[in-house]
């Protein structure tokens, strides 16, 4: 039987490293639970432990730090077919890592996931188990577990029941137990189809590599641009392309317990989120805008 290939890919700043082992051990938790014999897995961490993010002639702990420290993470990728932890240079940011990646791996699903996320230890197994029945009918597909509650009402599609009435002034995110939150199944487990598409980029978010092919992403695409954004806009144009959500499975971003308030002090962050982002704006919406035209012309 041929193995059903999934890439999980990370992107952590320099001073996520805490953030990142703790998603690092979620994961090999989680694998404790996976049937090995039906999915064959790439880990791919990419460290961008460079000048172009922090200062470091003005910051008191240096890279030799964090380089230790990745370095012993890479225990946690000893339950994968392969695991790449890869220091990089050149990286720009999450987009350009994510868009080199959908090039570079021949694989079947590709999850991207943040460094602040909690989920509990069943999530990989449901979520992979649900992604092989949806791709007997539904070739471009994007996956996603329930969220507690989130910002503004428009999350309220993907908001687990439990937590609709939860309240947001302030945010429930900002004073949630994520433990607690995510640790806990709020009812029988399925796979609901959506009627529409909502997600956020790197909470678990599982999309199947035809989808993420279909789009042919433009590869000279630098730093943090509206990945999510362009994924979730573009996919109400691709032919047969569904979001589906699990009922009940529900993650976390952990506002509470790790963050990267512990090195603030101790090395100066160079803020590159807004350097390319109206570049990478334009140009991938007027890539979606041609590629709409090419779909409605060969009609």
């Amino acid at each position: 039987m041929t193995k059903h290939k999934v890439l999980i890919q990370l992107f952590p700043m320099v001073d996520d490293i805490d953030q990142l082992e703790k998603v690092l051990f979620l994961l090999r938790q989680n694998s404790n639970y996976v049937d090995k014999s039906k999915f064959y897995f790439i880990l791919d961490v990419t460290y961008p432990l460079s000048d172009y993010f922090i200062d470091w002639e003005n910051s008191i702990l240096q890279k030799d730090f964090f380089l230790t420290k990745f370095e012993i993470l890479k225990k946690y990728g000893d339950w994968c077919d392969e695991s790449y932890f890869n220091i990089d240079e050149n990286v720009k940011g999450c987009a350009d890592m994510c868009i080199n990646n959908i090039y570079k791996y021949d694989v079947d699903d590709i999850i991207m996931l943040d460094n602040d996320i909690i989920f509990n230890p069943h999530t990989l197994n449901i979520m992979l188990e649900s992604s092989l029945a949806i791709k007997e009918t539904t070739p471009h597909y994007i996956l996603t577990p329930e969220y507690v509650k989130m910002w503004d009402s428009s999350w309220d599609l993907v908001t687990n029941d439990f937590f609709n009435d939860k309240p947001n002034d302030p945010f429930y995110v900002l004073i949630n137990d994520p433990i607690d939150d995510s640790m806990k199944i709020y009812g029988d487990i399925s796979l609901e189809p959506m009627n529409r598409f909502k997600f956020g980029g790197g909470w678990m978010t599982l999309y199947s590599k035809k989808l993420l092919d279909y789009i042919e992403f433009p590869k000279d695409i630098y730093g943090y641009g509206p990945i999510d954004t362009f994924i979730m806009d573009f996919s109400k144009y691709i032919p047969n392309s569904k979001q589906f959500k699990i009922k009940n499975l529900v993650i976390t971003e952990d506002r509470k317990y790790l963050g990267r308030s512990a090195y603030s002090n101790y090395i100066k962050n160079i803020n590159r989120r807004d350097e390319y982002f109206q570049e990478v704006w334009n140009k991938m919406y007027q890539h979606l805008y041609n590629k709409i035209d090419g779909i409605t012309k060969s009609k």
